[in-house]
């Protein structure tokens, strides 16, 4: 490699850097968004449903000249189905619990990821990730120690939302020859349209203008943007740098939560969180982390 090739390479890993880190930033503001809407009177299924269905509006122009035959639509259905499980569990844990809670227990997705990958993508781990594995399996059982009493219900639907999580990545690997932007398209439509009864049978609503505007800011800039940039940065980074980044969504999720809310993380979650990041970090960083990237 030439030295002019040298720095275009380098150019482009800074580049695709600065895009995952908005990306993530971006994503992190989920948190103080969703607890701004509960606050506004949607309840956790309007938040899940109106928040895909704008981003997928928001999605349609950059994903339509991309679309080509989907092969295994089966499997693309099923990634659907994860996905909108995933957004529906992670807005209701949001909302049950603290926005913190949710989004650490989010992260134990990593296990359900050991799990399944050898069933479905024919990967298996290996000794150090289930090394990994245990200790952040410890630190959500400090989390649950220590608050089992106030916030049960809201943590369960959290821990259901990291297996939700891990079993949407799988899937993601397993229907990986789509184009990102195209199945973000379609994870955004499907799960607005799945989770649309909920929102107008279950939650009935008056919207508002203030509402509709929180509701496009987030469909917009929380989730659909990030998609799109997160999709171009992606390609120039390694995927063990890409996870890395990413990992910043956790870590800021809390922090604007307590900008918007003054909501403090419980002492548990910010211990039994810091190890589960760690062990995400070390997943990440292995030479031989291939089922749990990507």
């Amino acid at each position: 490699m030439t030295g002019d090739d040298s720095n275009a390479e380098n150019l482009r890993t800074r580049n695709g850097t600065i895009l995952l880190l908005i990306a993530a930033t971006l994503w992190s503001l989920n948190g103080g968004l969703i607890k701004l809407l509960e606050a506004a009177g949607l309840g956790a299924g309007s938040i899940a449903s109106f928040r895909s269905l704008v981003a997928a509006v928001f999605l349609l122009p950059f994903a339509w000249p991309r679309f080509k035959r989907l092969e295994e639509p089966i499997w693309i259905f099923a990634t659907v189905l994860m996905f909108t499980g995933m957004c529906g569990t992670f807005v209701l844990a949001t909302t049950a619990t603290s926005a913190a809670n949710a989004i650490i227990l989010q992260y134990t997705a990593p296990a359900w990821v050991f799990v399944l990958s050898p069933w479905i993508v024919k990967e298996r781990a290996n000794p150090k990730q289930f090394i990994a594995l245990a200790v952040s399996m410890a630190a959500v059982s400090l989390i649950f120690l220590a608050q089992y009493e106030t916030d049960l219900f809201g943590m369960l639907i959290g821990l259901l939302s990291g297996m939700v999580f891990g079993t949407q990545v799988v899937l993601f690997r397993r229907v990986r020859a789509i184009d990102p932007i195209v199945l973000a398209f379609l994870c955004c439509a499907g799960s607005g349209v799945l989770l649309l009864p909920v929102a107008l049978l279950l939650e009935p609503i008056q919207l508002t203008v203030s509402i509709g505007g929180w509701l496009i800011l987030t469909g917009v800039v929380q989730f659909g943007f990030p998609y799109v940039i997160y999709a171009a940065g992606v390609r120039h980074v390694s995927a063990q740098l890409a996870i890395l980044i990413i990992m910043l969504e956790p870590v800021l999720n809390p922090v604007w939560t307590y900008l918007f809310h003054r909501e403090v993380p419980h002492w548990s979650t910010m211990v039994g969180g810091a190890v589960i990041l760690c062990s995400v970090a070390y997943l990440s960083l292995s030479r031989e982390n291939s089922s749990v990237s990507g």
